[in-house]
C-alpha cells in the first residue's frame, strides 16, 4: 500500500472510532433515565455531559484531525499523533486526536524534522521529530497529504491564502505559524503587546490565544474568568462564531465603551468616531482637547480632585442632634477599603452603625436624655416638660434610621458619576494646569456634552477612574487574563484605567500602529505604555509577515508607510499581478469602474470594494456608478456592516475588512504632510487580497513612487 492508501485507511479507522463513541454516548443516554430515575439533577447532568460529546463528535467526524506528527522522545517511546481541533479519547481514555492546544502540539507548528523539543507540565521533553504531515481532507474524504520537511511553509500556505475573503478563516487551526504560534502559548502570567502589521492574523491570534488558554488552565479557572475587548459591536458579532468554532462558549467578550456601561450602571451614549474623522478630514475640529483628555496629564488631574474629595468626605465626628454617634477614627477605618469604593464602604458603615444601635443604642439614648435631664427636673412646667418627653421620645425613634444619619453625611458623595465628573469640569481650572490646556475650551465643550449624555471616547477613563473611588473594581477583579485588539487606538489613559479596573489579570494587547487613524487620541509609540502603564513588566512581540495581501500589494504599501515612519512588512510569498495605477478623468470615470468591476466579476472574485477618501467623495461614486446592472452596496457610518458583494466605502470604514479586490479612487486626494491621510491610504491598501488598483488625476509624489 501507498502511503495515500494507508492514510486513506487510517482516516475511516478514526471516523468509525468515532462513530462508535457516538453510539455509546446515544445509548448512555437513553439509560439515564433508567438508572438514575431517583435523581433528576444527575439526570440533567450526565444528559448535558454526553449530549456534549455526541455534538463534537458529529461536528468533527468529517474532519478529525488536519495534521500528524511522529515523535520519539529521549527514552525511545514514540508517539503518533494526529492533531485536530479538540482531543478526542476511545472508551480506554487513549488518544484518538490529539488537540491542537496540547503541549506536545507545539512540535506541528514551531520544529521541523529532526531533534527538537516542547514544553508539558512536567517540564521539557526532548527528542526527534520523525514525521510531520498535512492532510487535505474534504467532505469526510482524504484528497492529499504533504510531508512538511519536503516543502517550504509559504508554499504549504499558498492553496488557503489564495481563497475568497470570505472562505479565510476557516483552516486557520491548520495554519498557525510559528511567529503566531509564539504568541499564542505564551504564558498565563506574562503581559505582552503585540505590533502585527496589516493581514498578520492579530485578531485569529488573540482569539487562539484566549482558545489555548481556556484549555490549559481549565483546573485552575472557568471560562468566564478570561475576557475580550474589541473595538466595536461588529468585532464581537464576528468573534461571537469565531469563539465558539475553537470550543470557547463562555468567555465574555465587551467593547471598551461595554465596559464602561457595565461598570456604572448607567447608560453612556459615545460621539461617533467616524463621524469625527470625517469632522477632521473637513478641518472642522480642534483634536488638542481630545488628545489632552487621553493623556495621563488628564489623569493626574482627575487624581488631584480625587484627592480633594477623599480628604474632604471626613468632615468630623458624625453627629445627630449634637450627640456623637462614630468618631473620625471609625469612618476613617471603613473608608480605608480602597478596593471596595467608597459607596460600598459607606454600606458597611451603615451595616456597622444598624448593629452598633441595636447593641449600645440604650446609651446614645441616655446620652441625648442628659442634654434635658436637669431641666426635665428643675421645670415645673408641665408643657415644657411633656415638649422634653416628645424630643427625646423621636430622637429615639429616628436614632433607629440610622441609615438616613449616615447617608445625609456623605451627601455630597453620593452623587452619580456623571454629577461627580461635571463638578470636575465646572472647576476643571483648579486642577489642570493651564499650559497644558485651554481650560475654558475644555470647560464649554465637554459640558456641552454632558448635557446631552454624549461624551467623546476621551472622557470615558476619566468616568472609569473616578468610579473606582466610589464603586470599587465590581466583579472586574474575577477575570484572569484579557485581550485587547485595535489596541492603537487607544490613549495611555485609557490603558491606566483598564490596568486598574482589571487589577487581577494579565494583558495581551494586540495592536498595529500604522493602523491608528484616530491617532487624535490614542498612543504614539508602545514603549510608553510599557514603561508607564506596566512599570516595564510587559513583552513586546512583533509579526511583521502579512498573510492578506500579495507581495506586490505590500510592496505598494510599504511605500505608503514609509511616509508616516514605520518599517516594512513581509508578504508571504504569493505573487500576483502588479498594483495598477490608472489616470482616470471625471469624465471617464464610470465607464472605468464599471469595466473594472466586470472584469474583477469574470476572474470570479466575490468580494470587491472601491474605497473612497471620505463619505462625501463614496456617496458622489455610488450615485455615478450605481445603475450598471449589477448589485452594489454603499457603506456609511450609518449602515457599517459589510455581507459580501460589490461596495462602496469611505477609507475609515474599511479597517478590519478584507476584499479579493480594490480599487481606491483619486490618489489626489490623499496628502502626503498629513499622517491621518497617510494611514487611511495604508489601510485602504492593505484591504485587498489578489489586486489593487489605484486611480489618479495628476501626477504628483506619491503616485511617482508607487509607480516606480
Amino acid at each position: 500500500m501507498t502511503n495515500l492508501e494507508i492514510e486513506k485507511e487510517k482516516l475511516k479507522s478514526v471516523q468509525k472510532m468515532y462513530q462508535d463513541l457516538i453510539f455509546d454516548y446515544e445509548t448512555k443516554m437513553r439509560n439515564v433515565a433508567k438508572v438514575y430515575k431517583n435523581d433528576p439533577i444527575m439526570q440533567e447532568n450526565l444528559l448535558n455531559q454526553f449530549g456534549s460529546k455526541v455534538r463534537m463528535l458529529n461536528k468533527y467526524i468529517d474532519n478529525p484531525y488536519f495534521g500528524r506528527i511522529d515523535f520519539k522522545n529521549e527514552y525511545n517511546k514514540k508517539d503518533i499523533c494526529y492533531i485536530g481541533k479538540v482531543g478526542i479519547l476511545d472508551s480506554n481514555e487513549n488518544p484518538i486526536t490529539v488537540d491542537w492546544r496540547a503541549p506536545i502540539s507545539s512540535l506541528y507548528y514551531d520544529s521541523n524534522v529532526g531533534e527538537c523539543e516542547y514544553k508539558s507540565p512536567s517540564g521539557i521533553i526532548k527528542g526527534t521529530l520523525e514525521l510531520k504531515r498535512q492532510f487535505e481532507i474534504k467532505m469526510g474524504a482524504l484528497i492529499n497529504f504533504q510531508d512538511v520537511n519536503a516543502i517550504s511553509n509559504d508554499e504549504l500556505l499558498k492553496p488557503y491564502l489564495s481563497v475568497s475573503a470570505d472562505k479565510r478563516l476557516k483552516n486557520i487551526v491548520a495554519t498557525i505559524q510559528s511567529e503566531q504560534n509564539h504568541i499564542i502559548r505564551k504564558d498565563l502570567r506574562e503581559n505582552n503587546i503585540i505590533q502585527g502589521t496589516a493581514g498578520s492574523g492579530k485578531t485569529t491570534v488573540a482569539l487562539h490565544r484566549i482558545a489555548y488558554l481556556v484549555y490549559n488552565e481549565q483546573k485552575n479557572y472557568q471560562e468566564s474568568a478570561f475576557l475580550v475587548i474589541g473595538p466595536n459591536a461588529y468585532f464581537m458579532d464576528y468573534i461571537s462564531s469565531v469563539l465558539p468554532d475553537l470550543e470557547v462558549n463562555s468567555v465574555s467578550q465587551y467593547t471598551f465603551l461595554d465596559v464602561v456601561n457595565n461598570y456604572l450602571g448607567e447608560k453612556i451614549k459615545i460621539i461617533d468616531q467616524n463621524m469625527r474623522i470625517e469632522s477632521i478630514l473637513n478641518n472642522n475640529l480642534n483634536t488638542k482637547i481630545i488628545k489632552y483628555k487621553s493623556s495621563l496629564k488628564y489623569k493626574d488631574a482627575i487624581k488631584k480632585y480625587i484627592k480633594e474629595l477623599e480628604k474632604n468626605i471626613i468632615h468630623g465626628p458624625i453627629k445627630y442632634k449634637g450627640i456623637s454617634l462614630f468618631d473620625e477614627k471609625v469612618i476613617k477605618d471603613y473608608l480605608s477599603k480602597k478596593d471596595l469604593g467608597i459607596n460600598n464602604s459607606i454600606k458597611l458603615l451603615i451595616k456597622y452603625g444598624k448593629s452598633y444601635i441595636k447593641n449600645y443604642g440604650d446609651d446614645i439614648k441616655y446620652r441625648y436624655w442628659l442634654k434635658y435631664k436637669d431641666e426635665y427636673l428643675n421645670s415645673t412646667d408641665q408643657i415644657r416638660k411633656q415638649e422634653i418627653l416628645d424630643i427625646t421620645e423621636d430622637f429615639n425613634k429616628e436614632i433607629i434610621h440610622i441609615d438616613k444619619i449616615i447617608n445625609e453625611y456623605f451627601k455630597d458623595y453620593n452623587l452619580k458619576i456623571l454629577e461627580l465628573y461635571k463638578n470636575f469640569i465646572n472647576n476643571c481650572e483648579k486642577y489642570i494646569d493651564s499650559d497644558d490646556c485651554d481650560t475654558e475650551l475644555l470647560k464649554k465643550s465637554t459640558l456641552e456634552s454632558i448635557n446631552k449624555k454624549t461624551l467623546g471616547y476621551e472622557d470615558l477613563p476619566a468616568l472609569i477612574h473616578l468610579n473606582l473611588i466610589f464603586q470599587g473594581y465590581k466583579n472586574y477583579d474575577k477575570f484572569v487574563h484579557v485581550v485587547v485588539d485595535e489596541a492603537q487606538d487607544l490613549g495611555l489613559y485609557h490603558f491606566y484605567v483598564i490596568k486598574k479596573l482589571f487589577k487581577n489579570s494579565t494583558f495581551s494587547i494586540f495592536g498595529d500602529l500604522a493602523q491608528s487613524i484616530y491617532s487624535y487620541q490614542s498612543i504614539d509609540d508602545w514603549e510608553s505604555v510599557i514603561d508607564k502603564i506596566f512599570a516595564s513588566d510587559c513583552n513586546l512581540d512583533w509579526l511583521n509577515k502579512s498573510y492578506r495581501t500579495t507581495c506586490e500589494i505590500m510592496d505598494s504599501a510599504n511605500i505608503v508607510s514609509k511616509y508616516f515612519g514605520y518599517g516594512d512588512a513581509k508578504a508571504v510569498l504569493r505573487h500576483g499581478n502588479n498594483v495598477l495605477l490608472d489616470k482616470v478623468s471625471d469624465e471617464d470615470k464610470i465607464n472605468y469602474l464599471v469595466n473594472k468591476i466586470n472584469y474583477f466579476k469574470e476572474n470570479d472574485y466575490k468580494s470587491i470594494a472601491i474605497i473612497c477618501k471620505d463619505e462625501k467623495e463614496s456617496a458622489n461614486i455610488y450615485k455615478l456608478i450605481k445603475n450598471n446592472n449589477f448589485d452594489i452596496d454603499l457603506i456609511t457610518n450609518k449602515n457599517t456592516k459589510y455581507n459580501g458583494g460589490i461596495c462602496i466605502l469611505p477609507s475609515y470604514l474599511s479597517k478590519g475588512l478584507e476584499f479579493d479586490a480594490v480599487i481606491i479612487n483619486d490618489l489626489d486626494n490623499y496628502d502626503i504632510k498629513s499622517m491621518l491621510d497617510m494611514k487611511l491610504l495604508y489601510v485602504s491598501m492593505t484591504r485587498a487580497l489578489h489586486e489593487l488598483i489605484i486611480t489618479y488625476q495628476k501626477e504628483n509624489e506619491l503616485v511617482n513612487n508607487l509607480i516606480d
